[in-house]
């Protein structure tokens, strides 16, 4: 085992671990706040399957590698390598839905009583739930057919001729049919979440123009529970678009350049895992309810003793 694989192994137990340590603290915090006695709110639910897909991507990406680099080269076989590939691309599309969903919603719970969105708000809102159950379904039939090209190693079995090596797997070169779907379900996400990032900061723009006088009057500057939750939506797409687009031009590049070396693969798992590890903390951070919620429940028993 050489230094560089020592490195690499450590870099990326480090990621995996802190990433899935802080989403279960923070879906721990999710569901104590759910069966207390506060009242969950709108976009619990979309945050909830954040966490739980954060998890998702994590273990399928990072504990591979780290068992890869740690000298267990040969571990997963062509049984594993289907299972562990049907996750990370299951995973990767209810990530990028789950992060549309959440740019709408918020788009739309912060609309004004004057857009044309607030006359649709209640009914709109009540898809939630049904939404996110969709996602799941949707993301988990459309990639049905990934295993199908994943096998295992090539440096265990020699009969693989087209396609290119993923470390520790192999995957065969894909219809353009079959990538379709997929390519349509990213390109209308993006765009969602785009749309709804465009209409947000006009909404945040117009809101401080119109509180601009009472700042300057007044020396409480406090943002409003609202803005603070829409100003940590606009900050989590921009770093999980910005780690999206690092991630594709990797593994795009990686299709058309076969021999590009594994350093293309470290590059594109790296930054697709730097979403899910920071995610959290920066929920965790920026959400205060959360805190507000346990320790108001902590002081209970305490009032009464």
């Amino acid at each position: 085992m050489s230094l560089y694989d020592i490195v690499l192994g450590i870099i990326f137990l480090s990621q995996t671990g802190v990433g899935v340590l802080g989403n279960s603290l923070l879906l721990c915090f999710y569901v104590f706040t759910l069966f207390s006695s506060h009242r969950s709110r709108l976009l619990d639910p979309i945050l909830v399957q954040l966490t739980l897909t954060n998890t998702i991507v994590l273990l399928s990406k990072g504990c591979p590698l780290v068992n890869f680099y740690f000298g267990d080269v040969y571990f997963l076989g062509s049984l594993g390598c289907k299972m562990v590939f049907y996750f990370q691309r299951m995973s990767r599309g209810l990530a990028i839905c789950t992060m549309c969903l959440l740019s709408i919603f918020q788009a739309v719970t912060i609309s004004p009583s004057s857009s044309r969105l607030a006359k649709h708000k209640v009914g709109v809102l009540k898809l939630i739930r049904p939404s996110c159950l969709l996602s799941w379904i949707f993301n988990m039939i459309i990639e049905v057919n990934v295993p199908v090209h994943i096998t295992g190693s090539r440096r265990i079995n020699s009969s693989h001729t087209e396609g290119f090596e993923v470390l520790y797997c192999y995957r065969e070169k894909m219809l353009k049919e079959i990538i379709i779907l997929p390519s349509l379900r990213d390109i209308l996400c993006v765009g969602g979440m785009v749309w709804a990032s465009g209409y947000i900061i006009v909404l945040l723009y117009r809101h401080q123009r119109k509180v601009q006088h009472i700042h300057r009057t007044s020396r409480s500057q406090k943002t409003s529970p609202e803005i603070r939750a829409t100003q940590t939506v606009l900050l989590l797409l921009s770093i999980f678009v910005s780690a999206y687009c690092i991630s594709c031009s990797s593994a795009l590049y990686k299709v058309y350049e076969i021999h590009s070396g594994d350093w293309l693969v470290v590059v594109s798992t790296f930054t697709a895992l730097c979403f899910p590890t920071i995610s959290p903390f920066l929920l965790i951070h920026r959400d205060t309810q959360i805190f507000r919620s346990c320790c108001a429940s902590w002081q209970k028993p305490s009032l009464h003793s």
